[in-house]
């Protein structure tokens, strides 16, 4: 085996290795030098390609008569503008330019197509396509699907937009997927679905490819309730659903016998939803005020609630079961402490809370709001901050903290985006010195992405090196000098 791995090709085809460009190894130097990985098993090799990218895998091909076509059986297809090293040129507005965006397309679709032509399509474990394309391009997409089932793959991913979430330009209908493909069909694995950017129109008989199905994404899909309705019957196994964006749906029923945990995002013609579902641990919506109904949520636990204004997140808890023991809430700038001490008995048995707060203007009268919280929820263990606010000299601040307070049960503190915000400071302290059982005190400075905040890319990255270092400092400086022994201290 040579020693070194050739450079990847520049060429537009530089996937698929040229026949005339394959090496075989010397004899007498293998006998010297003995290649052990070439030695290993080929499930143990494609196994071992399977962790690069499929460009990677194929530039193997010219190593020895050992490798070659190994990497046409490697079982994760993730097929995207880096596979084929295809690049957006600096400065240019492709969103905007429709003969960039339409020559972009035609390389890619041609770049697949000579991929799959090649591929021995047995079992894949993954295949996902990721590209702006759209019903102009339905029946190469139509294929790929197609090649996704015929390869028994487990999980199936189509996102008809670029890694930024950009779409197709050419002002055509969205990709209708084609249902049909996964009728009376027999030894279909399919685990995961994921789509982005699709249309589904009428549910053929016999849904049988769907029947392993456990996890059903839906981002920007074009869905109605019937139509969703009656894919979820077809879904034995369904134990994971998420709905994002999916503005078709308005009363939506979600049924479902084996159904674990249930995400509804900013649907935006949405105006019910009922809940029937024995097994359902995790319900999560953001979005405008809807009516729930929970018909029947015996083992319901844990609540996501993000409506960006208190009182309609409150309302979520009133049909809500009592056996709460996770809840994360949107924590809106101005709250009304009354409306959440009028939940205390619905946060008696809660174990853990996530908070995002959008620390936008002064917090001084709202912060106190945590406290109170955690003083109806007497068994709390952790608690979860997760912070967006703008970067703000420290300053001391005078808070009115509930008297004869004590996190009694409080054993974990994490908080992230942590920017050395004042409020955060005082509640920190505050905490520190309430909370006899305290184990452990994350203070992360990085913003992550949560459904609650909304942090666009940009502001993400606005003077980030500068918030990090600055909250890194003030926690060193005024919040480790108070942490006790007993409590362990990490500041990331």
């Amino acid at each position: 085996m040579d020693s070194a791995l050739p450079p990847p090709p520049d060429s537009a085809d530089a996937c698929i290795p040229p026949d005339n460009n394959r090496t075989s190894c010397n004899a007498q130097q293998h006998v010297q030098s003995p290649d052990r990985i070439s030695s290993l098993p080929d499930g143990i090799l494609i196994n071992i390609l399977s962790l690069m990218t499929v460009r990677e895998a194929a530039v193997t091909d010219v190593l020895s008569t050992r490798w070659r076509h190994l990497w046409e059986s490697v079982d994760h297809l993730i097929l995207d503008m880096h596979t084929f090293g295809m690049q957006v040129p600096p400065n240019s507005d492709n969103h905007g330019n429709l003969d960039f965006s339409n020559s972009e397309a035609t390389t890619f679709v041609r770049k697949v197509n000579e991929l799959l032509s090649h591929h021995k399509g047995n079992k894949l474990k993954e295949f996902k396509v990721e590209f702006p394309l759209s019903s102009a391009h339905a029946s190469e997409l139509d294929r790929w699907v197609a090649f996704a089932v015929a390869s028994h793959a487990e999980t199936l991913t189509l996102s008809l937009c670029d890694e930024h979430g950009r779409i197709a330009i050419d002002h055509r209908e969205a990709y209708f997927f084609p249902l049909k493909q996964f009728s009376d069909v027999g030894g279909c694995q399919l685990h995961v679905l994921s789509l982005y950017e699709c249309i589904f129109e009428t549910v053929p008989a016999n849904l049988s490819g769907f029947s392993c199905l456990y996890s059903l994404s839906l981002c920007n899909v074009r869905v109605v309730d019937e139509v969703l309705l009656s894919i979820m019957s077809s879904c034995n196994a369904l134990c994971y659903l998420y709905l994002r964006s999916c503005h078709k749906l308005i009363d939506l029923r979600v049924s479902h016998a084996q159904l674990v945990n249930l995400e509804v995002y900013s649907c935006g013609r949405l105006r019910n939803i009922s809940i029937h579902a024995e097994k359902l641990e995790s319900f999560s919506y953001k979005g405008r005020r809807v009516d729930i109904e929970y018909e029947c949520v015996p083992v319901l636990s844990k609540l996501g609630a993000y409506f960006g204004i208190l009182k309609h997140t409150l309302d979520l808890l009133d049909n809500f079961p009592n056996k709460l023991k996770v809840l994360t809430l949107h924590f809106p700038s101005r709250c009304q402490v009354s409306r959440i001490l009028q939940h205390n008995g619905r946060f008696a048995v809660l174990k853990e809370i996530t908070l995002c707060i959008k620390m936008r203007q002064s917090w001084k009268n709202s912060i106190r709001i945590v406290a109170l919280i955690l003083q109806s929820a007497p068994l709390v263990e952790t608690l979860n901050l997760e912070v967006c606010g703008n970067l703000r000299p420290l300053k001391m601040l005078k808070i009115r903290w509930p008297k004869n307070f004590t996190a009694a049960s409080l054993r974990t503190i994490r908080i992230g985006g942590f920017s050395g915000e004042s409020e955060l400071v005082h509640l920190l302290l505050f905490l520190l010195r309430r909370s006899p059982v305290l184990k452990t005190l994350v203070i992360r400075t990085h913003q992550v992405r949560h459904p609650a905040l909304r942090i666009s890319e940009i502001e993400r990255s606005k003077d980030a090196a500068l918030r990090c270092n600055y909250g890194r400092e003030v926690a060193q400086t005024h919040l480790a000098p108070n942490v006790p022994a007993t409590v362990k201290l990490s500041i990331m």
